[in-house]
């Protein structure tokens, strides 16, 4: 990502700032994460008011943004891009830990050109994602014993609450979870309306089940830039959200976490030869079919090791034990910098 530094020099110098500038800061951490070449860094880039041209993220890229709250006090948003696709979420144990779990927002970023690609990529780091923050909770459970209850409180609190008629169809994400289908001109323009109409359909399902806001971003259209920026500022800078969904076939979709339903959303859109398949199953398995019935996944049904490298068919003793050997090493440098990350937090 181009114009973004080292991870350890930009927290070094923010760092730095804060023992010159005094006064208190404030800290935000906003997480990217979505398929290759979907958009995040666009999107960063966009709401930092950056024009830069973008390259492909290599690994985990971090910037920041600040805003003066006053003389004295400053607000800092801490931002990390996730690369790679779905294939670095090992990574994701740099950015989701104890220090930043209060004050984390995901925005899970998929790109409405390509949706045979997008359920697959939804689901596989949305998994990653929850499963490293429950482990997190575990971890910060140890410390305050009703951290579980706190969490799971704020989380139905975003949404409106337990009291609504769909309650047993939700979900809601352990931190506040921001879905963008990006490319939306593209999305218009290469994807036939009917289309377009089940993948919308499906991806409110996905946010509402998840507690999450949903909308569509485009570079090249101001107001969907403008509504990026709403939810980043919400998320780097503590905002409040616009709680005024637009839920309109002809504009970019909004919708703020909470305010859809299910009666609203409607029935899966199931194919003809889906149909007998998706009633016996619980709702998110029927949502699924239903997406992945108008658009096949690629790559969704093929079984790959986590890491290709230590799938036997490859085997190869001497390279292999080279591999450990680095593997090894990667697993203390890990450990190394994210002590030194949160020692310059603290």
């Amino acid at each position: 990502m181009t114009g973004i530094r080292n991870l350890w020099d930009a927290a070094s110098q923010e760092v730095q700032l804060t023992e010159v500038d005094g006064g208190s800061d404030f800290d935000k951490y906003v997480l990217f994460m979505g398929g290759k070449s979907s958009g995040k860094t666009t999107a960063i880039l966009k709401f930092l008011s950056r024009d830069e041209s973008c390259k492909p993220t290599t690994g985990l890229e971090y910037t920041f943004a600040r805003r003066a709250t006053n003389l004295q006090n400053k607000m800092t948003g801490h931002i990390w891009e996730l690369g790679g696709g779905t294939n670095l979420s090992k990574l994701l144990d740099i950015p989701l830990k104890i220090e930043t779990l209060h004050q984390m927002t995901i925005i899970l970023v998929l790109d409405l050109s390509e949706p045979s690609k997008l359920w697959h990529t939804a689901e596989t780091l949305l998994s990653k994602a929850s499963e490293r923050l429950d482990q997190v909770i575990k971890q910060a459970a140890k410390r305050d014993s009703s951290l579980v209850q706190k969490i799971t409180k704020a989380a139905w609190e975003k949404v409106g609450g337990r009291d609504r008629q769909d309650v047993n169809t939700i979900q809601p994400f352990p931190v506040p979870l921001v879905i963008i289908g990006s490319k939306y001109d593209q999305f218009q323009d290469t994807i036939e309306a009917e289309k377009r109409k089940v993948i919308t359909k499906c991806l409110r399902y996905l946010a509402h089940s998840n507690g999450a806001t949903l909308l569509y971003l485009s570079s090249k259209i101001d107001a969907t830039v403008r509504g990026l920026r709403h939810v980043m500022n919400v998320a780097a800078f503590d905002g409040q959200l616009n709680k005024s969904p637009v839920i309109d076939g002809s504009r970019p979709i909004y919708v703020p976490a909470g305010m859809d339903s299910i009666d609203a959303i409607g029935s899966p859109p199931l194919s003809g030869s889906d149909v007998g398949r998706g009633g016996s199953r619980n709702p998110a398995e029927t949502w699924r079919i239903a997406f992945c019935g108008h658009f096949p996944q690629e790559g969704a049904e093929v079984k790959r090791s986590d890491d290709p490298c230590k799938d036997p068919q490859f085997k190869e003793p001497k390279i292999d034990e080279l591999r450990s050997q680095k593997d090894r090493e990667l697993e203390v440098f890990k450990k190394q910098e994210s002590q030194k990350w949160t020692a310059r937090l603290n």
